[in-house]
């Protein structure tokens, strides 16, 4: 039984392992190679040292604190990442199985077992760290090399407890987070499903998309801090913040393509449809609408955020174009952004707000009942 887990963990988890990371496996072993073997020194070096200065980086790993620390930290990347992938593959379906097979020997069996798979993963390391030993030992630097060996014991121990771990841990049913908690009585309108979608399976995405959009405003308003009353700054401001939200526009067609391609079977008119889905960004942009009302005046704000509201529905309608993909949609918001940059230079930014609005209901009025499938 131990032999076959071992046969068939190695299939799985190491081969996968070396498939998956083949390439970078290749470019670190090729350009080590290359920088032990074929480097040349500059200038006239004696016979003697080109040895020395051939295995420079290999001697300053075992003797300099410094290369030994960056040296320890990358291998700790490297257990990272056969660690994230062995956990990946075992969360996948079609490795269940081991649940209910492996675990049946006993704990120690089984952690020896995730040493060895281990142990495989961490050969191209371990090669290079004896290696370097080595070279350490013939030069006489004993301490530093002795700790690297131990350091690199350590990530095979530590990553084959995980996967023991793991590995013996029930398969539980996602419980519903905190939001779902709370919402599970509340009437959700259609329109808005798209903001529970966001707070609760893309939180990370709607974070960054803040942090961009605040790093966009705080750029635009230091590099033109004596123009921060200048409506036409205010108008390339809100443009940024509309920019820096486009994952989540996108993101969006592509929850409505998956989840809700029953829509155009409802007796909504074109009209409430076209409109309706502003309640996702009337959420979404909440922090960026507090600010402005909070800095500017009723008026001013308002101008900004029908600005705002007639750029997003332009953003949305193009990706209703037969087989737009990511890059060609990409591709559109960098134009758009230019020619919205012009036409706020040149003092006609107002006259934008009625023109997207009527580019993007004429797109989405021809384009609604397209059945296509946006490419990521």
């Amino acid at each position: 039984m131990s032999l076959l887990s071992n046969t068939a963990l190695k299939k799985i988890f190491v081969d996968g392992f070396y498939r998956t990371h083949a390439a970078m496996l290749v470019f670190i072993f090729v350009m080590l190679i290359s920088y032990c073997f074929f480097i040349n020194t500059l200038g006239t070096v004696r016979p003697d040292q080109i040895d020395f200065w051939q295995f420079f980086f290999t001697i300053s790993l075992v003797s300099n604190p410094l290369m030994m620390i960056l040296y320890l930290i990358g291998s700790t990347l490297y257990a990272y990442k056969s660690l994230k992938y062995v956990l990946s593959q075992l969360a996948l379906p079609q490795q269940e199985f081991l649940y209910y097979s492996f675990t049946a020997l006993n704990k120690k069996q089984q952690f020896t077992t995730w040493c060895i798979v281990q142990t495989c993963i961490f050969i191209p390391v371990l090669c290079y760290t004896l290696y370097a030993i080595s070279i350490g030992i013939v030069f006489g630097y004993y301490l530093i090399s002795i700790g690297i060996l131990f350091f690199q014991l350590l990530l095979v121990l530590a990553g084959a407890y995980i996967y023991l771990k793991e590995s013996n841990r029930l398969i539980e049913v996602n419980k519903p987070n905190w939001l779902l908690r709370v919402s599970r009585k509340w009437s959700k309108p259609v329109f808005l499903l798209y903001s529970f979608q966001v707070f609760n399976q893309s939180k990370l995405a709607y974070t960054l998309t803040k942090l961009l959009s605040w790093v966009l405003i705080s750029s635009v308003l230091v590099v033109f801090a004596d123009l921060k009353d200048d409506s036409r700054l205010l108008m390339l401001v809100t443009s940024c913040i509309v920019v820096a939200h486009v994952v989540l526009i996108y993101q969006e067609k592509v929850f409505n393509n998956r989840y809700l391609s029953f829509l155009p079977n409802f007796p909504f008119t074109k009209k409430k449809v076209f409109f309706s889905f502003c309640l996702n960004y009337l959420v979404l942009l909440l922090p960026e609408i507090c600010w402005i009302f909070t800095n500017f005046d009723i008026l001013t704000s308002f101008g900004l955020i029908a600005f705002a509201f007639s750029t997003v529905l332009l953003f949305r309608s193009l990706l209703l174009l037969n087989a737009i993909q990511i890059k060609g949609f990409l591709i559109w918001i960098f134009c758009l952004f230019f020619l919205f940059y012009l036409f706020i230079m040149f003092g006609f930014g107002l006259i934008l707000i009625p023109l997207n609005f009527i580019v993007a209901w004429i797109v989405f009025r021809r384009n609604y009942l397209n059945n296509n499938c946006i490419g990521i």
